[in-house]
């Protein structure tokens, strides 16, 4: 079986953001590493291929620093990998990284599964799987917390995650597209051997030229900034009567001026 994740390096959520002129984040104080969701779409390739053989081939579009992370992938178990290494891909909008990523799996041939993160802890788009299967021409699933795949590889049972606690059971063919929710498993740390063998498995650098992709962005950025929060809290003082005596008049107000 021929299993391709896609991977994305994502901020450390606990870094401080400064951002750069309202167009970028500033990077120099940022730690990064891969983004959550993935981890669990990488621990899922790795499990159907101890089951059926085969190979997992990690995909990913990002700068050199992505390669430390891709090569975390290579140590959990991952054979090789395609990193596309193009500032044009890297500030585009999600179509752009999507249409980069399927060429790219294109290349590979023959795949018969791809796995996403549901979302990138970033942007939290959560588009990037349903693009490649849009533009692949396959089936795809949302939200994906249980998978189990019939003994030919063939067919999918697909239990997905709804709102309310609700799951959702549904079935089809494979090749197909899947977009990993958190939870379906517990992604397994890299070993010693498995970060030696890390080091000499092949990771391919390829640019949307190479992969004939025209970048063509479907959304324009305009600004980058921080959300201006409209409420404020406000402490009220005295002796208990005499601050709720307060707290209803404010209230009072409030649901005047609504």
């Amino acid at each position: 079986m021929k299993i391709v994740v896609c991977l994305k390096q994502v901020p450390d959520m606990e870094s401080k953001f400064k951002i750069l002129d309202d167009k970028k984040v500033d990077e120099s104080q940022i730690a990064f590493k891969i983004n959550d969701f993935d981890n669990y779409a990488v621990e899922t390739a790795l499990q159907l291929k101890e089951k059926f053989g085969g190979e997992v081939i990690i995909v990913s579009a990002g700068p050199e620093r992505a390669t430390k992370d891709i090569r975390q992938a290579f140590a959990m178990g991952s054979d090789w990998g395609i990193r596309i290494n193009d500032p044009e891909v890297e500030s585009g909008d999600n179509y752009v990284v999507a249409s980069t990523l399927y060429k790219a799996i294109e290349s590979i041939g023959d795949v018969d599964i791809v796995l996403t993160g549901v979302q990138a802890e970033d942007d939290q788009a959560g588009v990037t799987g349903v693009m490649i299967a849009h533009l692949m021409g396959l089936p795809h699933c949302t939200n994906v917390v249980h998978l189990e795949v019939s003994d030919d590889g063939k067919n999918l049972k697909i239990s997905r995650e709804l709102e309310g606690g609700l799951n959702e059971v549904i079935e089809m063919n494979a090749p197909a597209v899947l977009s990993i929710q958190s939870g379906i498993n517990n992604p397994r740390y890299p070993t010693l051997p498995g970060i030696m063998k890390a080091k000499k498995k092949t990771l391919e650098l390829k640019s949307a030229s190479d992969l004939g992709v025209e970048i063509k962005p479907k959304t324009e950025f305009l600004k980058m900034y921080f959300p201006v929060s409209e409420h404020k809290a406000e402490i009220i003082e005295g002796d208990p009567e005499t601050a709720a005596a307060a707290l209803v008049d404010k209230l009072k107000n409030e649901a005047k001026v609504i």
